[in-house]
């Protein structure tokens, strides 16, 4: 169920503040291709899950050095032309430096021949070197420049009405910017540099973030028992109709809220709210602060330096120096990925396709795709919004409406794509000097480079609307079928799997995954890892709000030496939420020489969500129901259950089946009713009772009022 403070009310809807919090997404979007057209206004705002805290105040010693923030108002695209006033002095007026971009130290393009094992030419390898100054624009007295700081740089090549983007390496202390290119990228990156056709020069897009402050609005949320609005009407003119058209409210609910039911139906909805906040010590004049948030500027410099006549000054340059010849025919048509096969990982787990164009890096398709966590709760992401039906509203056929949003993500832990970099190297698919591959090796995913997707398999959740945020993707998807609802309910609250095919296409790559949507099969990092170096020791945290089982350990070291230890944790205990240990370098590596840069666990998440359902089942409503379902000591000839339940009040049915191992295990089913003033809260279940060879050795018919009481229980035959 979601926090309160992640809806807010707007007039009788309930709507989402922020997203899920998942991993940052990238500025930009890294080696994908799209047809070259007029460019839409590049729009940044603040990102949801970038925020920094609130300044707190810090006592300084001299020397000084003042800061400035601007103050950003509204959601306009922020351009390099902008001006702001400053947050805490009003007379200062902010501007953006200008951004000159060069060749660097004399070159702008480097190519060389790869030869193959035979000494023959195979391939291409090349750079685009660049250096990036900021300067400061004339400013008068009043005036001051904004801190801008380099994020990221993407090339953007042109090539047959198509654009290649490619992600570069920045370093912000020599202020330098390298592109890796690789076989037919380096042919098109040196005719765009060269053409005199604007429409074929490519163009470089800089990322630079600082810091500013802007306005957020805090929403408070209430909820009133739909049972008492029934009375309330809204009267709306029809100028087509004579008539005044009674139109009854709309409330949207979501359960658990803060519900007041012993209002008077005659009390207006802002005292009721007033009430509430009142009682729950909430001050509702409090809705606008200032928070210090993160900002993107994106600037776009065109690159064109035409080749010249004399070598000796040329900026485009081999290994024998300076040339002033166009060395490349270009080939429109080329592979742009390479599948790949990698020994230790199996296809049933990950499709791996190799760049032909930027070297070491790497499309990875996940054939598998699970529910991810948020990244502060560390809860499964996933909430459900009931939009409630009222007496009154419609026909007698009219029913609510149930909208499910989760977020699912490729399955593979920081530790799989640790050891991936690793069996790279080992089979000899690293470009280059190896030096330092854990760094230079990149990592893309369907999202990155834009492939289409279609999901099949799963009626709902072909339903639903899916957006992408980074590498994941966020599902939509609601229903008007109360029994639809509930099937999917039962399945999450039962933990058992939805399964579905996700399909991606891209040029010439067709590949498929599975996706496995259960909530105690989720993925997300939920160790928190601090190497100290000095006292040779790692302190783990686990952040989850479940038990964690340590399974092997990845040690990087300086010079990317590597450690697997699979033993050490083979006796050693779950650590349980909160739970905090220190880890000696010599414990999980005896032989442990130089410094420690990075490590990576194998863990599994031991989820319980099924000693939460005492919590679940106190949350039901008028509307919404939980009934749980205990099955007592069987006798020893009884070896599996089947329980059938039918809600007479809707129709909605439901089965389950519990082998003698599952006996103990409680099961939790959810069903949403009408909220009629008369309605039945009878459920008619069936019990079959089988032995080990399947027979049928007994059958019980039972009426549950679920008005009365939660649990059923199921006793022996």
């Amino acid at each position: 169920m979601p926090d309160l403070n992640t809806f807010k009310l707007e007039g009788t809807k309930l709507v989402p503040i922020n997203r899920f919090n998942l991993e940052p997404a990238k500025p930009s979007t890294a080696f994908s291709t799209a047809t070259v057209k007029k460019e839409t206004e590049f729009k940044v705002i603040e990102h949801p899950i970038i925020h920094s805290i609130d300044i707190k105040p810090i006592i300084v010693t001299f020397p000084f050095i003042e800061n400035y923030f601007p103050l950003i108002e509204g959601d306009k695209a922020i351009t390099e032309n902008d001006s702001f006033k400053d947050y805490f002095k009003n007379d200062i007026t902010l501007f953006f430096p200008h951004v000159e971009i060069e060749p660097n130290n004399g070159a702008v393009f480097y190519y060389e021949n790869v030869p193959d094992k035979s000494g023959n030419k195979s391939g291409l390898l090349g750079k685009v070197m660049l250096k990036y100054s900021l300067k400061d624009k004339l400013l008068r007295v009043n005036q001051r420049s904004i801190t801008l700081n380099l994020k990221e740089a993407v090339l953007n090549l042109k090539v047959n009405h198509d654009f290649i983007r490619i992600n570069g390496i920045v370093n912000t202390t020599t202020q330098e910017i390298q592109f890796d290119l690789i076989d037919e990228a380096v042919k098109i990156a040196f005719l765009n540099l060269v053409s005199n056709l604007n429409d074929l020069k490519c163009n470089i897009d800089l990322f630079f973030d600082f810091k500013g402050y802007s306005k957020i609005k805090r929403n408070f949320l209430f909820a009133r028992d739909i049972s008492i609005l029934k009375s309330g009407t809204i009267l709306k003119k029809d100028p087509t109709s004579p008539k005044t058209i009674i139109q009854p409210k709309t409330t949207l609910i979501n359960s658990p809220l803060m519900v007041k039911a012993n209002l008077a139906t005659t009390i207006a909805p802002k005292t009721a709210i007033s009430e509430i906040q009142r009682e729950n010590s909430i001050k509702a004049d409090i809705q606008e602060e200032y928070v210090k948030s993160t900002f993107l500027l994106r600037v776009n410099k065109t690159l064109s330096y035409p080749i010249e006549t004399d070598s000796t000054t040329s900026l485009y340059k081999t290994i024998g120096g300076g040339f002033v010849n166009i060395p490349f025919n270009l080939n429109e048509d080329f592979s742009q990925f390479k599948q790949i096969f990698v020994t230790g990982f199996n296809f049933s787990k990950l499709s791996i396709y190799k760049s032909m164009v930027q070297p070491n890096t790497f499309l990875l398709i996940s054939k598998v795709y699970s529910l991810s966590k948020d990244l502060n709760t560390m809860k499964p992401c996933i909430s459900t919004i009931f939009h409630a039906y009222e007496e009154g509203a419609g026909t007698s056929e009219e029913i609510s409406k149930i909208s499910f949003q989760f977020a699912i993500g490729p399955n593979l832990s920081d530790f799989d794509l640790a050891k991936l970099k690793i069996a790279l190297l080992q089979n000899n698919f690293i470009d280059g000097d190896s030096t330092d591959y854990f760094d230079k090796v990149q990592f893309l995913f369907p999202n990155d480079i834009s492939a289409e997707y279609e999901v099949s398999g799963n009626y709902f959740l072909q339903q639903s609307d899916i957006t992408t945020d980074g590498k994941h993707f966020l599902f939509n998807l609601s229903t008007e079928n109360l029994s639809e609802a509930s099937i999917m309910i039962n399945a999450l609250n039962n933990t058992i799997t939805q399964y579905a095919n996700i399909n991606f296409k891209h040029k010439e790559i067709k590949d498929s995954s599975i996706i496995e949507l259960n909530i105690e099969q989720t993925i997300g990092e939920i160790l928190e890892t601090l190497i100290d170096n000095a006292a040779r020791k790692i302190q783990i945290n686990n952040q989850s709000i479940s038990n964690c089982r340590l399974n092997s350990i990845l040690l990087v070291y300086n010079q990317n030496v590597t450690y697997l230890n699979s033993i050490f944790f083979k006796n050693y205990p779950q650590l349980i939420s909160n739970d905090t240990k220190l880890l000696d370098f010599s414990a999980v590596n005896p032989t442990a020489s130089g410094e420690l840069k990075d490590v990576f666990f194998d863990f599994e998440n031991i989820e319980n969500i099924s000693s939460e359902f005492s919590q679940v089942v106190s949350q039901s409503t008028a509307y919404n129901r939980y009934i749980q379902v205990q099955i007592k000591s069987q006798t020893a000839a009884t070896n599996r259950i089947t329980i059938e339940l039918t809600v007479q009040e809707t129709g909605s049915k439901f089965a389950v089946e519990r082998l003698k191992s599952e006996f103990s295990t409680p099961i939790l089913f959810n069903f949403i009713v009408k909220n009629t003033a008369n309605n039945t809260t009878l459920i008619s279940y069936k019990v079959n009772y089988f032995d080990k060879n399947d027979n049928l050795i007994g059958t019980k018919n039972e009426v549950f009022d679920f008005s009365k009481a939660s649990i059923i229980t199921i006793n022996k035959k």
